[in-house]
């Protein structure tokens, strides 16, 4: 059964980011004209102006920039306490995500993650959730 979690922000950008995690497929805007990644997605670029994009596949690494751990409850779908990171993808990308299989005393600014998924569900119903973990040994 899916995690309980909070609503998703919803609109024809964020609808076609969801709808490629149903396949587990880790896809971020790319701008056509300048290549500049779009995080989140939008209409247009805000390096280029451009509204030309496609929907890049990611690898599903990064280095762990900054990570914040929350001591007050926000959400009730996430008790404190809570740990969100702040990740550099190997595409260049930042991206906001959640540590899975690793305690947050044991984070360190570089440290290489790797893509994992969690299953989540909301009013829009059930999606996979890409989080981020060790490097697998």
């Amino acid at each position: 059964m899916a995690t309980p979690r909070p609503i998703r922000s919803m609109d024809p950008y964020a609808e076609a980011f969801w709808a490629y995690t149903q396949t587990k497929e880790f896809r971020l805007q790319q701008c056509s004209a300048c290549n500049k990644f779009r995080w989140p997605p939008g209409p247009s670029c805000d390096q280029c102006l451009s509204d030309q994009f496609a929907w890049a596949l990611m690898q599903g690494r990064g280095k762990v920039l900054s990570w914040t751990t929350f001591h007050r409850t926000y959400f009730p779908e996430y008790p404190a306490p809570h740990t969100s990171i702040v990740l550099e993808l190997d595409e260049g990308p930042l991206f906001i995500a959640y540590p899975v299989g690793i305690d947050a005393a044991a984070l360190r600014e570089g440290m290489v993650l790797t893509l994992q998924w969690t299953d989540g569900e909301d009013t829009f119903g059930p999606y996979h959730l890409p989080v981020f973990g060790p490097v697998a040994a």
